[in-house]
């Protein structure tokens, strides 16, 4: 008898990502998103008046929290065919959102 089998890929070529389903690609980019923040946001408390600080803090909260709010509406049971357009949706919203605040602030 065997022991557990486990999954092992080559992440470090394009064959080892190939065949990643969209919702491990939300995961792998909301935790990006999360860990990206933590330096941003050291970032922003040394000089809270920088733009690029100020334009990837709000690009990486929006795509966090909206990714976000994906994951709890399928956890709540929305149909697994929804996975893909609340993906899209959520990345499609968060660069309308990021288009809408940054122009808005610069009237």
């Amino acid at each position: 008898m065997s022991g557990p089998r486990a999954l092992r890929r080559e992440w470090t070529t394009p064959e080892g990502w190939r065949g990643t389903r969209l919702g491990m690609w939300a995961w792998l980019i909301q935790r990006a998103a999360a860990v990206g923040l933590l330096g941003v946001i050291a970032l922003h408390l040394v000089n809270p008046f920088r733009q690029g600080v100020q334009a990837a803090l709000l690009a990486l909260v929006l795509l966090h929290a909206l990714l976000g709010v994906r994951s709890l509406l399928l956890d709540v049971g929305l149909p697994l065919r929804w996975h893909r357009p609340l993906f899209v949706g959520a990345l499609a919203l968060t660069v309308a959102v990021f288009v809408l605040v940054w122009l808005v602030r610069w009237y």
